[in-house]
């Protein structure tokens, strides 16, 4: 055996308990996910084997169906918004001026907590008489607002949770990539009589389009996978009458309180199926030319 072969081996010695643990808690998980997925399984008696017939009830579902168009509004309002003003944010904390670093730290604090943490506090803000119907009933000239329990309202309710406690993070991915373009670059463009919102559409974003895409997908990933904030915040996990109700919430919902595993596990593939899709969709559109 050849000195660069014993130490090929003794490096898959080092890194296998590595390998092992995510065969076991990471790739095994995946396909017996998948394999649940063709069963018909109520947690009371073994699974039992009916191939597509959970993916072909899905989309006859009416649950299911609202489910999909409930997450499909909720990833457009918590990432479309999400990239734009993180973006604008980042533009703001990248100038120096007095107080910058104090307030950068301040905007970073609502991802600092769990997300668990962070719903509950804002389930006492957003009580009917709570903290916010005391600022914005006046306004409206109403006592109390439904945040909460409005079907109408908390969607929207959701989505403005869901953006004030991730926006600071893909704020400091922005700082991350601006803090890489050099700064010769934007004063050769000002030289050449470029005004600020030009030098940044023309010169700053195709420069951070590795930056962009990141935060694209990432933010995308996030709120398809939306859970915490719709179990916590919303009555009845998902109310009210199931406006709040996304794919990730609807995973639980068949799994642990109608004990479908078989549709609960089809419903999380399908999920897969489609981050999956809208990931390479974004990582396309992104591609170096």
């Amino acid at each position: 055996m050849t000195r660069q072969t014993k130490i090929g081996l003794w490096g898959l010695v080092f890194v296998l308990p590595s390998v092992v643990f995510f065969a076991v808690f990471s790739v095994f998980p995946v396909f017996f996910g998948f394999y649940l997925s063709l069963t018909d399984y109520p947690l009371i008696r073994p699974p039992v084997y009916v191939g597509f017939e959970n993916y072909q009830y899905l989309f006859e579902d009416p649950l299911f169906i609202r489910a999909s168009i409930n997450t499909i509004w909720f990833v457009l309002g918590a990432t479309v918004p999400v990239i734009a003003l993180s973006f604008a944010f980042a533009l703001l904390f990248e100038r120096s001026f007095r107080g910058n670093s104090f307030l950068r730290v301040l905007m970073f604090s609502p991802v600092l907590p769990p997300l668990i943490v962070v719903a509950v506090v804002w389930r006492l803000l957003l009580h009917p008489n709570g903290l916010l119907t005391a600022i914005f009933g006046p306004i409206f000239g109403v006592n109390e607002i439904n945040w909460l329990t409005d079907a109408t309202i908390a969607p929207y309710t959701m989505v403005f949770v869901h953006n004030w406690t991730i926006i600071p993070f893909f704020m400091m991915i922005w700082l991350a990539g601006l803090a890489g373009i050099p700064e010769d670059v934007r004063e050769a463009a000002v030289i050449d009589g470029s005004g600020p919102l030009r030098t940044t559409f023309e010169i700053v974003l195709p420069m951070l389009k590795p930056t962009t895409v990141l935060v694209a997908a990432l933010a995308t990933i996030n709120a398809f996978q939306a859970f915490i904030l719709q179990f916590v915040l919303a009555p009845d996990q998902g109310g009210p009458a199931d406006s709040t109700l996304t794919l990730a919430l609807l995973v639980w919902r068949y799994g642990f309180q109608y004990f479908r595993m078989g549709d609960a596990a089809a419903i999380s593939f399908v999920l897969f199926g489609i981050i999956l899709m809208v990931t390479v969709f974004q990582l396309w559109l992104g591609r170096e030319k």
